[in-house]
């Protein structure tokens, strides 16, 4: 028996039409809306850094502050070279973030700031300590005074910083 075969017409040629393009608009829409989002997980990617490097430093002043107040000069200069040592990698961590916004940008400059300010309070914390061990009471005074500022200045420019992220 022969069969009828049918030859295809110009609209069976045509595939059906797709429902892809509605929804890949509706992904680029969602796309372009969370840009903005976007843009500021830079920024929070800055905050949390900076959350976590200034804990860490307080951990550490904390500690310094203990070794201080019972007269151990040693253990005051060993806490205080880590101070510093983490005060260093803070600061390289936070030139690492590339801040989406102004006030991202001005936040980051205000930490590295603070940080490089901690920095010259681990040297002097240091200094003191061994000014101590030597016996030099007026001259470890001297050095303490000195981290006291920077430390003031150090905390005021990271607080600063903090608030532009909010």
């Amino acid at each position: 028996m022969a069969r009828a075969t049918t030859s295809p017409t110009p609209f069976d040629a045509r595939p059906a039409p797709s429902r892809k393009a509605p929804v890949v608009l509706c992904c680029l829409v969602a796309l372009a809306l969370s840009a903005p989002s976007a843009a500021n997980a830079n920024d929070r990617a800055l905050k949390t850094a900076m959350a976590k490097w200034s804990h860490r430093i307080a951990v550490e002043a904390h500690g310094i502050g203990l070794s201080a107040s019972q007269h151990h000069p040693r253990r005051m200069m060993f806490r205080a070279r880590r101070f510093r040592a983490d005060a260093l990698r803070a600061r390289r961590a936070i030139a690492a973030q590339r801040p989406s916004s102004g006030r991202g940008r001005r936040a980051r400059m205000l930490a590295l700031g603070a940080f490089r300010d901690y920095m010259i309070v681990g040297r002097e914390w240091a200094l003191t300590g061994q000014a101590r061990l030597q016996g030099r009471k007026r001259v470890a005074a001297g050095h303490a005074a000195f981290a006291k500022a920077f430390a003031v200045k150090g905390d005021r420019l990271l607080v600063a910083a903090g608030r532009l992220l909010r």
